[in-house]
């Protein structure tokens, strides 16, 4: 048993006054239910909404929550997880939607595996696998196009590149840092994740999917649609990562000499 196993959660944020404190909250409340060391890092990509008041001074109640605020270079996601991972000190980095998507009690399974005799380098909070459950089926209500996009695009990924993952769009994870440090976080917005994953699956790192069941968005406005420029900009970059990982798969002996 790996009973000190420590965490960091990283939080990129843009805009989520409305329900931030509530997820910080819910965060750390798991941590300390389960007595692991933890810290939360925010990175915010300088939101305008109260978000960086909210979390300074939630900052100051708990020493274990971080904020960092990038004031320079463009809004993006992708900047924020790899300011996150420089900025992370623990064993075990997690990543999961600031917007309460990815319910914060899902974490309590990522510290039970991770310190239990099971061995994985990769565990993944995947929407499509058996016992998953999307928002719009608990509610009953109809998928969006985005929805419907989503589970496309990754019934592609599955089919073209490894038929053995199913969320190659998932953003939850918890990943050891010293198998972290062998990959590169690079994309434009969530095809980042498409190209983690098949390098971490070229590499055979050890990657487990776990069900959980989907939240709606707590409150704001999602900024994967954002208007239809940047939405069709970000559909360019998600079809060129599924490119790049049929490619990469196919000529992993070039890329990778070392699998592990």
């Amino acid at each position: 048993m790996k009973k000190n196993s420590n965490y960091s959660v990283l939080l990129p944020t843009l805009n989520e006054a409305g329900h931030i404190e509530k997820l910080i909250n819910e965060i750390v409340k798991v941590f300390k239910n389960n007595q692991k060391k933890y810290e939360v890092i925010v990175v915010d990509d300088q939101s305008d909404d109260g978000t960086i008041r909210i979390v300074k001074r939630i900052k100051k109640k708990n020493n274990n929550v971080k904020i960092h605020v990038r004031k320079f270079g463009p809004k993006n996601l992708v900047m924020s997880l790899k300011k996150g991972i420089k900025l992370s000190k623990y064993d075990h980095v997690i990543w999961m939607d600031a917007d309460f998507s990815h319910p914060p009690k899902y974490l309590s399974n990522f510290i039970k595996i991770t310190n239990s005799n099971k061995h994985y380098d990769i565990l993944v909070f995947s929407r499509f696998i058996k016992k998953s459950k999307r928002y719009f089926q608990v509610d009953k209500s109809n998928s969006v196009m985005i929805d419907k996009l989503s589970y496309f695009l990754n019934k592609i990924c599955k089919f073209f590149i490894f038929n053995n993952f199913h969320d190659y769009t998932s953003g939850y994870i918890c990943i050891k840092k010293s198998k972290l440090k062998k990959l590169k976080i690079n994309g434009y917005y969530g095809d980042y994740f498409i190209n983690l994953i098949v390098d971490a699956l070229i590499r055979n790192f050890n990657i487990k999917e776990l069900p959980y069941i989907e939240k709606e968005r707590a409150s704001g406005t999602s900024k994967t649609i954002g208007n239809k420029i940047d939405f069709f900009i970000k559909c360019y970059f998600y079809f060129l990562s599924l490119l790049r990982g049929i490619f990469k798969k196919s000529f992993s002996s070039l890329f990778y000499i070392s699998k592990k």
